[in-house]
């Protein structure tokens, strides 16, 4: 290697990094990745597209002035719906009102990951670092789903993957430059657990335990211990603050019924039938344990680095998805500190960067195939009632229908094999009955007053402009709390009861549940091949 060729890889691996190039470079690479994801006409579900409509259904509340655990009830925090809110303001009712959201913080994550990164980090890694955070927020597919599983579902876990990823940063890697701007990573920290509370609470505890194992082996924060110490204080004190209340009560309901996932065996399941992706992440903890026994580093690596992957791991157990540990980045960036301090070959400073580059290619290849995907056809695309844009991939049509005659043949069993769904409706079939709800509706007359589903998700009246009743779950499924009829039903017009469930076993639970209660104040007004509606009796 030439003296140029040495300088060239001090100045791109080694040195401070500079902000304008670091800004320039993720800056394209991120928007290159916003225009693949926001440019098509079309929002594109393969996977759990209920939940998409959980997200706009909670938005939809906020936009008739519904208080949030207090008109409609629900453990993940209001932030998700405050972004869509605002997305509904600008691209108007339609699913292209989410996009909007995932916009907003991507711009954010931008910011605060360039600031992070700008402070502790040479060019190239910190460029890495900024853009893997940002493609969390922007890609179209779960952490730890296929990547071709394109879906807007729990996105405020890839939200809060990203915020938490660079708390993980500020905390754990020292900066190159102190002074003002530990201030200013104070204020970021700050800001982003904020945001982790009204995200979802798993995160915000895991925010809060950063900064108190940061405390305790990050001499940079530990110099600064004041300001932190206050930090944490004030978060526990807004958990308890009375205007969090109602928030706090959907929260203990849902721990009560069941929601935490607790079971030993699930985990020990999940970790060996993922166990050559978590080897390298245990690798990382036995190096910084190596690095430390020869005195290369202090205790707290290895510390950092086991408490980095535990905290991912912990996260990870309450979500749906089983494996994937974005954190682990995290390490990846503390260990290419600490190596490069102790002026490590430049070989093994770019093994390092394996991880997040890896990272990135997948990322990078969900969002190219969702662009593409979008562009292919064979899409069943929902042109009328607010969900007009929402597009799943097109199937053979015939299965409900045939199921719904109880005229399907011999050949039904093949055919409903053949599709293969994860969940007891493939997207397509869900659209064809939401489609069929709306039109059933409208051709009683009965799309009007407040709509109550007795399924996972109450999306009509979103998708027809109208009220939503106060008084019910967001989202209702296993671990879910079961409301009194009172609570539930009070406030609604029209009751939908799906033939064709996403959750068959809350419709039974629910058509159990309400019985009494819809027989003495309800009535049946219509059938379909998919619904059965109610209508409040009149009396």
């Amino acid at each position: 290697m030439t003296q140029s060729d040495d300088s060239l890889a001090a100045t791109l691996l080694r040195r401070d990094c500079p902000l304008a190039p670091l800004i320039a470079l993720a800056g394209i690479t991120v928007l290159a990745a916003c225009w693949a994801v926001f440019s098509p006409p079309v929002v594109l579900s393969t996977e759990m597209t209920w939940d998409l409509l959980f997200n706009l259904s909670g938005a939809w509340h906020l936009r008739f002035g519904h208080m949030p655990h207090v008109d409609f009830h629900e453990a993940v925090g209001q932030l998700t719906f405050i972004l869509t809110q605002i997305g509904l303001e600008v691209a108007g009712p339609s699913p292209q009102a989410l996009l909007v959201g995932v916009g907003i913080v991507t711009g954010f994550v931008f910011i605060l990951a360039t600031f992070a990164a700008w402070r502790r980090l040479p060019l190239i890694p910190a460029v890495l670092f900024v853009v893997f955070v940002c493609l969390l927020a922007v890609r179209p597919a779960n952490v730890g789903d296929s990547p071709n599983a394109y879906s807007f579902a729990m996105t405020y876990n890839r939200y809060g993957w990203a915020g938490i990823s660079i708390i993980g940063l500020i905390l754990f890697v020292p900066p190159r430059r102190r002074g003002w701007a530990d201030v200013a990573d104070m204020a970021v920290v700050a800001a982003l657990s904020v945001a982790l509370f009204y995200l979802k609470v798993t995160y915000f505890a895991v925010a809060i335990a950063s900064i108190v194992v940061a405390l305790a082996v990050s001499p940079h924060v530990a110099t600064r211990w004041r300001g932190w110490a206050v930090i944490c204080l004030l978060c526990p004190a807004l958990v308890l603050a009375p205007f969090n209340k109602p928030y706090i009560a959907d929260l203990m309901a849902t721990i009560q019924a069941g929601v935490v996932r607790d079971d030993v065996s699930f985990y020990l399941n999940d970790f060996a039938e993922n166990a050559a992706e978590y080897a390298p992440y245990f690798a990382a903890v036995a190096i910084a344990l190596w690095l430390w026994w020869r005195g290369k580093s202090s205790l707290g690596v290895p510390v950092a680095t086991a408490f980095l992957l535990l905290a991912g791991l912990g996260l990870l157990s309450q979500n749906s998805q089983s494996h994937s540990v974005p954190l682990a980045v995290v390490i990846a960036f503390l260990l290419y500190q600490t190596l490069q301090r102790q002026q490590a070959a430049t070989a093994l400073l770019c093994a390092l960067l394996l991880f997040p580059i890896a990272s990135i290619v997948g990322a990078t290849a969900s969002i190219a195939g969702y662009h593409a995907r979008t562009e292919a056809g064979n899409l069943k695309v929902v042109d009328a009632t607010n969900l007009r844009g929402l597009a799943v991939p097109a199937e053979p049509d015939g299965v409900i229908a045939a199921f719904a005659s109880g005229h399907g043949g011999a050949r039904l069993l093949n055919r409903a094999r053949a599709v293969r769904p994860r969940y007891e409706l493939s997207p397509y079939e869900y659209v064809q009955t939401l489609e069929e709800a709306a039109a059933l509706l409208r051709d009683n007359g009965l799309a009007a007053g407040k709509i109550a589903t007795l399924d996972q998700v109450d999306p009509l009246p979103f998708m027809l402009g109208l009220e939503p009743p106060r008084g019910g779950n967001l989202w209702s499924g296993a671990g879910a709390p079961t409301l009194p009829a009172e609570t539930y039903l009070a406030d609604v017009d029209v009751v939908l009861i799906p033939k064709f469930t996403t959750n068959i076993g809350w419709t039974q639970t629910a058509q159990a549940t309400y019985r009494a209660y819809l027989d003495a104040h309800f009535e049946h007004r219509a059938e379909g091949r998919s619904w059965i509606v109610l209508i409040r009796a009149r009396r």
